[in-house]
């Protein structure tokens, strides 16, 4: 079966044992709303802070109505400029809050009936992605301490690394026996446990490395300059790094270095973001909510989220999509990532109906389009959403080059007189 949408998104009159069956899919011109739920994190109890409608530029959505394509990120809206403590730790500068921003459409016109919400995710860069938190479980430094994860190593993931920290000694003290430049001395003492090491004069990656080869579990370099940490390149050795490692800031990092000898046992975690789609409905004071979703999968993948609890209380429906994690930094804004959706006409998981073949695939210059039936028209898209080729071929066989393009997914809607059919195809 063929998928067809209208403009507006929305197919009426299918029926299913007399109750009417409604699909909508994702259209950025329609008009879009916001709403936030904000929760203390984890460590300050969890409780609901509030609740309240949002500005959708102030929850960070992007509508882009010209090329159909939302871009849902983490909020960074309520970050401030970091000195409110309500929503920045201070200790930590993370975010201080579970920010739940939701960006839907409410359309009651909707109610009574069974509803499915599809789409398409063209690019999800924020999965995997969050915020390194890091702190001391024991003695006086117990607590959250800002931290800043490599550019090499290992990642640091949901699953907290919780383990005991040991300093590093190498064979010279010249300049400094702790900065791990010099072959290891106490290399049995690392393994299994957390290596502490000062920055020096040598590359970080050489310097976690050699912890790494001693058994260590994951890497704390102390700046040895005053100020917070930096964001540490891997070097010549970077890439042969597979535990995580992370900086802490002079003043920590000889905090800790001090309080060794006492027994340090530290935790490094990621708190990372959710995206999902979801279908929510209300009755008519909002005191009851049943609610659908389905979390947002990788590049190129498409969802499906439907409702079928229908309902003589319902009175309200909204569909949309919401992000929660810890309210982020700006200036991590590109790091974090985000997702980006549009509709379903770039799937390619319809059934096909036009029998026609794109090739080579992958390209590297023109690919060519063999059809049984008259093409009449190719629009190309990226994977943001956004046309990049759009012909009039009028042919089974030809071919169209794509040497300009840059390297990466595309995707090739091709349309006949009362057909279309959605092909991918990669450019190298």
């Amino acid at each position: 079966m063929n998928k067809n949408y209208l403009t507006i998104a929305l197919v009426f009159c299918l029926t299913f044992f007399g109750m009417a069956q409604n699909t909508v899919t994702v259209d950025a011109s329609a008009e879009q709303l916001g709403y936030a739920n904000v929760f203390e994190t984890e460590a300050n109890g969890g409780g609901f802070a509030f609740g309240e409608s949002w500005g959708v530029p102030d929850l960070k959505t992007v509508l882009d109505g010209t090329n159909n394509t939302i871009t849902i990120q983490p909020n960074f809206n309520a970050y401030g400029d970091g000195t409110d403590p309500f929503w920045v730790d201070q200790a930590t500068t993370n975010g201080n809050k579970m920010f739940e921003g939701n960006t839907y459409v409410e359309d009651n016109s909707l109610v009574g009936s069974e509803l499915t919400f599809t789409g398409t995710v063209t690019t999800n860069t924020l999965a995997g992605n969050g915020q390194l938190l890091f702190s001391v479980n024991n003695g006086p430094l117990e607590g959250g301490h800002q931290a800043i994860p490599a550019q090499f190593g290992g990642p640091f993931t949901t699953t907290a690394l919780t383990e005991d920290a040991v300093l590093v000694t190498d064979e010279s003290s010249d300049p400094d026996e702790n900065d791990a430049c010099e072959p290891l001395t106490n290399g049995p003492d690392l393994a299994g446990k957390v290596a502490v090491v000062r920055r020096g004069a040598c590359e970080f990656g050489f310097k976690a490395l050699q912890a790494q080869n001693e058994g260590a579990v994951a890497v704390i370099v102390v700046n040895n300059v005053e100020g917070p940490p930096i964001i540490m390149a891997g070097g010549a050795d970077g890439d042969s790094v597979t535990i995580p490692v992370l900086m802490v800031s002079d003043v920590v990092g000889e905090a800790i270095i001090g309080e060794l000898a006492n027994g340090v046992n530290t935790t490094m975690v990621l708190s990372d973001y959710t995206t999902t789609a979801f279908i929510k409905v209300f009755n008519a004071d909002y005191s009851v909510l049943k609610q659908e979703s389905v979390e947002l999968g990788p590049d190129g993948t498409d969802f499906s989220v439907t409702y079928d609890n229908v309902e003589d209380a319902d009175a309200v429906v909204q569909y949309g999509f919401q992000v929660f994690g810890l309210n982020a930094n700006p200036v991590n804004e590109i790091a974090l990532g985000s997702v980006v959706v549009t509709s379903d006409v770039l799937s390619t998981n319809d059934v096909e109906i036009i029998n026609a073949s794109i090739y080579p695939n992958p390209t590297s210059n023109n690919i060519n389009i063999q059809s049984e039936e008259q093409i009449k028209n190719v629009v190309i898209y990226n994977i943001l959403g956004q046309t990049v080729r759009d012909l009039a071929p009028d042919a089974t066989n030809f071919s169209v080059n794509t040497s300009d393009l840059d390297a990466g997914t595309y995707f090739a809607v091709l349309s006949t007189d009362n057909a279309s059919k959605t092909v991918k195809f990669i450019k190298k």
